[in-house]
């Protein structure tokens, strides 16, 4: 697994050139498969052409810049170190919500800011007797595979050190810092996506803050563009959130000791703007990790771990590979991140996880 250290002296724009550079290859090929899966060729998007990806993608840059000017400046490094326009940076962090966006710049509508309110990825939250776990699988087209990575982001004036599960190129997708917060996401498809922030910045804007209810006030009044599931948590409190283009609801305040959620709402209004696709196994994987979870409570790491990696009903199971030599970018488990915000641990693996050893690191004190 690729392992990405920022540098602990640096500005925002020189972390992502230090990123692009370490990773240009592997940054360019990710974001020409995913500019690919957006268009109608590709299958997976509804624009007709490559241009037409890249110009809805340098939509989102002035939002994301007056959302948070860092996180712009990584993202910009990025691209100025990978030999990338910010345009095709923007693709490789935002695909699924490109993905759910009308193809027609005159029906583009901007993201609302919310006010704070007191593929197929699967999240197992524990209250165990070894300490509070967060961990979640990433599943996404099989061909991202080979980018994802581990990646460490230091201390600095901005925030808490962290460690997330990324791809090359992306800003992150899920982790924790060294004040214990942390935060993993499911994605959801939405009928109602704007033009919002890139969600990886949201994401690494949350992990900036030391508490969950700081960090679930910064999703609750972003200008998410599209639909996903935020779980964050320390330990202390933990929410769950919903989100579509347009909507953002509150589903759960840490009054259990588990939670489990995957690629479909659980909130009927969000439900009401959000589909699943006639493929996914979303219910199907919902269904065995209720049932796992109500015959023998999560332990530890290491049980949350297992259970990740389970093929039971292979191949609608927890842990797949629905990818095919016709389709190669069929939807497939692509990485993992185990967390104990107890602890410190993170554990987090590229690719499927059945019967893997994780990579191992430890943050905070």
């Amino acid at each position: 697994m690729r392992i990405l250290e920022l540098p602990e002296e640096g500005t925002p724009r020189e972390w992502g050139r230090f990123h692009g550079e370490t990773f240009r290859g592997e940054i360019q090929s990710l974001a020409a498969i995913r500019v690919w899966l957006c268009t109608t060729a590709g299958k997976m998007g509804r624009f007709p052409d490559r241009a037409s990806v890249l110009a809805a993608a340098e939509a989102h840059l002035p939002v994301l810049a007056r959302y948070d000017a860092a996180l712009h400046d990584e993202l910009v490094g990025i691209a100025e170190g990978a030999n990338l326009t910010p345009a095709e940076i923007v693709v490789a962090n935002h695909y699924t919500d490109l993905r759910d966006l009308d193809p027609e710049p005159g029906r583009w509508q901007p993201a609302p800011e919310g006010e704070p309110d007191p593929g197929g990825c699967s999240v197992i939250w524990a209250d165990s007797r070894t300490g509070r776990i967060l961990a979640q699988t990433w599943d996404m087209h099989a061909t991202a595979i080979p980018y994802v990575m581990a990646m460490y982001v230091p201390e600095s004036a901005l925030g808490p050190e962290a460690w997330l599960l990324t791809v090359t190129g992306c800003l992150g997708m899920a982790g924790m810092n060294g004040a214990r917060t942390a935060a993993a996401i499911n994605n959801l498809y939405s009928t109602d996506a704007t033009v919002g922030v890139v969600w990886p910045a949201v994401v690494r804007r949350a992990l900036r803050e030391k508490t969950a209810p700081a960090a679930r006030d910064v999703i609750l009044t972003a200008p998410i563009g599209s639909g996903h599931h935020y779980f964050v948590a320390d330990r202390k409190q933990a929410f769950a959130i919903e989100t579509s283009g347009t909507l953002r609801k509150i589903i759960f305040r840490g009054d259990a000791d588990s939670y489990l959620h995957t690629n479909h709402c659980l909130d009927a209004d969000v439900a009401a703007v959000s589909k699943i696709p006639p493929t996914s196994t979303t219910h199907d994987r919902l269904g065995w990790l209720e049932k796992s979870v109500g015959a023998e409570a999560v332990r530890d790491l290491p049980d949350a771990w297992e259970r990740m990696g389970s093929q039971d009903g292979w191949p609608r199971s927890v842990c797949t590979n629905m990818s095919t030599p016709e389709n190669p970018h069929g939807s497939a488990t692509c990485g993992a991140i185990g967390m104990n915000l107890d602890t410190g641990e993170v554990w987090m693996q590229a690719g499927l996880v059945s019967h893997v050893r994780a990579e191992r690191f430890r943050i905070g004190v």
